[in-house]
């Protein structure tokens, strides 16, 4: 795959984007795209920035504090806002807590206290839910996830706003649907009970229109827009 000049995979990411939620009958602006900049250099991310991307995502807790701190160094830094997208372990919340505009990954009330703990006002955050019931990716079961839900919006120094999913890899992606409906069922479930799961992050580059289709307000991408990595 050879790879674009970031605006170029920027724009072409925002067409199929419109183009997804057109075939919807959803407004583009109710579906936030976040440019997954992990492993990429500050110069990409300023290459997308400059383009009008506005919302970035890391996997890796202290690549996110040193590449935010970086960006705040730079002279007339565009504003962005930074998500954690990774795995998260207790002893780096530090890292990501207070800087994160919004953490997807909280899989458990002991990882959302850690966060509580260190957060300067309430951290906004994401349950984790693990669709596909995969020993290898992290997140709460389904059948546990409103659970946990429930106690995470009881949680005084974290604001729960969804659900956030990574759904097994398929070889098509309308294969994925499946998985986004779950997750979208869940939180309208969720909703019934009074949970505020308005957000769902779902979708990357290659099923993004799918999880679109299902009512993602957040999509992930990455290779789309940055090219492959190598």
């Amino acid at each position: 795959m050879s790879r674009l000049p970031i605006p170029e995979g920027l724009q072409r990411v925002r067409a199929r984007l419109d183009a997804a939620c057109a075939a919807s009958g959803r407004d583009p602006a109710s579906v936030g795209l976040i440019a997954v900049s992990k492993t990429r250099p500050l110069d990409d991310v300023l290459a997308a920035a400059r383009a009008g991307q506005r919302l970035f995502g890391e996997n890796y807790a202290q690549e996110l504090r040193d590449k935010a701190a970086a960006l705040a160094e730079q002279s007339n830094p565009p504003p962005v806002a930074w998500h954690f997208i990774g795995h998260l372990q207790r002893n780096k919340v530090r890292y990501v807590v207070n800087t994160a505009a919004l953490i997807h990954t909280v899989d458990s009330l002991r990882l959302a206290g850690e966060i509580a703990k260190r957060a300067e006002h309430p951290q906004a955050i994401l349950a984790q839910v693990n669709v596909g019931d995969e020993a290898s990716k992290s997140g709460v079961a389904v059948d546990e996830a409103l659970a946990l839900c429930e106690q995470l919006d009881g949680l005084e120094g974290v604001a729960l706003r969804g659900l956030m999913t990574i759904p097994p890899a398929v070889a098509d992606p309308a294969d994925a649907a499946v998985h986004f409906r779950t997750l979208a069922e869940l939180a309208a479930e969720g909703r019934r009970r009074g949970l505020p799961l308005t957000e769902l992050s779902m979708g990357m580059s290659s099923d993004f229109e799918v999880a679109i289709a299902h009512g993602a307000t957040l999509v992930r991408v990455g290779t789309a827009i940055f090219g492959p990595r190598g």
